[in-house]
């Protein structure tokens, strides 16, 4: 028999990096790269403060944190942070900082992914 492999999830949703380039107008510049500078100079800023909410083991401002980076994401398109930042949200929420903080270390390595995606689609 041999191995399957199930094929990793795209880390971009291009309908959305279609649908955000289409509020720009003709001769305008590219909306989306505009958007995607700014979520990528501010998702590390949220990602430190969420390290450090976590580290003073502030369970409101983890999910509240986490609540902030998941809306990001998604209006990215972001589909692979999303559900993590989702699941630090509710684990904050459920007063698990250990399953946040587990969490947070795979958002910051999703995000590196994310970023170099990004790069990519607005060079």
């Amino acid at each position: 028999m041999v191995p399957t492999s199930t094929p990793e999830p795209s880390v971009l949703d291009v309908s959305v990096m279609a649908a955000i380039r289409s509020l720009g107008g003709p001769g305008e510049p590219d909306v989306y790269t505009e958007v995607a500078r700014l979520f990528l100079a501010d998702v590390p800023i949220h990602l430190s403060a969420l390290t450090a909410a976590i580290a003073a083991e502030r369970v409101e401002s983890v999910g509240e944190i986490a609540h902030r980076l998941r809306g990001g994401a998604l209006e990215m398109g972001a589909l692979r942070m999303a559900p993590l930042c989702a699941a630090i949200e509710h684990a904050a929420r459920a007063g698990s900082l250990e399953h946040a903080a587990a969490r947070a270390e795979s958002l910051d390595r999703e995000f590196a992914a994310t970023r170099e995606a990004l790069e990519r689609a607005i060079q």
